[in-house]
């Protein structure tokens, strides 16, 4: 056997080693860019927000209230004698939304997520305005009722393709890991709701 043959069969084996290498990693960091069917990249603002450009109904607490069977906030599982002790608050905040991938949305579509039933519950104004603001997952979870909270935060994401960071993942994903149930859970009434996910 000569040794320029030994040697180009060396060579080729290296290539093909290479090539095995390449094929695991490109694997490897493709599973690394989705999470739930999530993919999982920086929030980007492509565009400026407008909190115009999501607007809602007042009405839509009426819709909260009759799925709820009352005033009631899911994150500190107290019920309220009045919406007037309330503010609806929308679980992926609006500017969350257009930094995950609403800035290239069209009008109509930023306009169906801010009245969309699936991402609104109610919330005290100190939960609301003092708390949660427009953090998102990993930087705020509610006292109570995680679970169904982290479920809805990613059916949202999913319905609107918006994309999530690795933080916000990560922290999703501890809750989501120990969950039995992702059903909200009426504290106070003995109830359990049907508003649960899959996730």
């Amino acid at each position: 056997m000569s040794t320029q043959g030994s040697t180009s069969r060396v060579i080729a084996h290296l290539g093909l080693l290479v090539m095995a290498v390449l094929a695991t990693v490109s694997n490897s960091l493709h599973a690394q860019s989705t999470w739930r069917g999530l993919k999982v990249e920086p929030e980007r603002r492509c565009s400026p927000y407008d909190p115009d450009d999501y607007r809602y109904s007042q009405s839509v607490e009426d819709r909260i209230i009759a799925d709820y069977g009352g005033v009631y906030s899911p994150y500190t599982g107290r019920w309220f004698s009045s919406q007037r002790e309330t503010d609806i608050e929308h679980m992926v905040a609006r500017s969350e939304a257009h930094d995950s991938g609403l800035c290239a949305a069209d009008l109509a579509t930023r306009r169906r997520f801010a009245n969309d039933l699936l991402n609104l519950t109610l919330a005290s104004p100190s939960v609301n305005r003092g708390q949660k603001i427009a953090r998102d997952a990993a930087e705020w979870l509610p006292e109570k009722n995680r679970c169904w909270f982290a479920a809805r935060v990613v059916e949202v994401r999913r319905r609107y393709r918006l994309t999530i960071d690795r933080r916000e993942a990560d922290a999703l994903e501890r809750v989501l890991s120990a969950c039995e149930s992702t059903a909200m859970v009426k504290y106070g009434r003995g109830a359990v709701s049907d508003s649960s996910s899959t996730v």
